[in-house]
């Protein structure tokens, strides 16, 4: 099992254990690479009190103490770790909402990778909490694929998370049309490949009762034939009981499509390891 680049832990709001029991659990398993990737939403960096708001479970405010607290306690860790190579990372949401603060993160000493996500559309909660029925749904989708494409093209990230994430709570995702946003998406593809970025292939869906992957297949190879060879698996973990959940099979799957490699970072730095 070579890879699980996607994982929260405690200091994350909706995840549990530390990062200790993670790097316990990642040997166990015979991972190889683990990196911990806490939220920290750019756009809510400071405590609710700062923007004059409330705190509520719908938003992860204070991403400056979650970003500090995870960097810390997993620096603390990367040297002790045996056989396994634990990377310090962080996942920065909402970046071309605050570029400013997500690039001062980005730059961080410790970081060794940044995955770049878009957790919801300004002036919007998370996706996780929209009522799908009061939106356009295309025209929703649309403005999504819109902002990850504005998240592409900045220079604060290393791998672009979930990149259908507008998709996972939609009612009857799999009967969705994503035919319209292809050119969209077809760009952000393009803009990963030119710049040297990284694609994710999460399998979070895995654990669904109608199982998806994030992208999923067909776009997958859409990317591959496009020429994009840069990719790293995660799990998106939000505790270790899904640490590598299935990361097997997602292995076999980017192999089958004709991936030879997958891409590491330390301090930013592009590493790869043959499937």
């Amino acid at each position: 099992m070579l890879m699980d680049l996607h994982t929260h832990t405690h200091h994350s709001p909706d995840a549990k254990n530390a990062v200790a029991e993670y790097i316990v659990a990642a040997q166990n398993m015979g991972l190889q690479i683990l990196a911990i990737t806490d939220h920290c939403e750019v756009n809510h960096y400071y405590p609710a009190e700062y923007y004059h708001e409330t705190p509520c479970e719908e938003i992860f405010h204070n991403g400056k103490a979650i970003f500090e607290h995870s960097v810390t306690e997993t620096a603390a860790l990367q040297h002790d770790c045996g056989d396994l190579l634990l990377l310090c990372g962080t996942e920065l949401g909402q970046i071309p909402q605050c570029p400013e603060i997500a690039q001062k993160l980005y730059q961080h000493p410790q970081m060794d990778v940044a995955i770049g996500s878009i957790h919801e559309l300004p002036n919007l909660p998370d996706f996780y909490f929209l009522d799908y029925h009061a939106f356009d749904i295309p025209q929703l989708v649309q403005r999504y694929f819109d902002e990850v494409l504005a998240l592409a093209r900045t220079d604060c990230y290393d791998v672009l998370a979930h990149l259908t994430y507008a998709l996972r709570y939609l009612p009857a995702r799999q009967n969705y049309d994503l035919s319209p946003h292809l050119p969209t998406i077809d760009a952000i593809f393009g803009t990963l490949i030119q710049k040297g970025k990284v694609l994710e292939f999460n399998g979070s869906g895995l654990k669904a009762e109608q199982e998806y992957t994030d992208p999923d297949i067909f776009l997958l190879k859409r990317y591959f034939a496009l020429g994009g060879r840069r990719l790293t698996l995660a799990t998106d973990a939000h505790g270790t009981a899904f640490l590598g959940y299935r990361m097997n099979d997602m292995e076999q799957t980017v192999k089958d499509i004709g991936f030879t490699e997958l891409t590491y970072f330390r301090k930013h730095k592009p590493c790869f390891v043959k499937l």
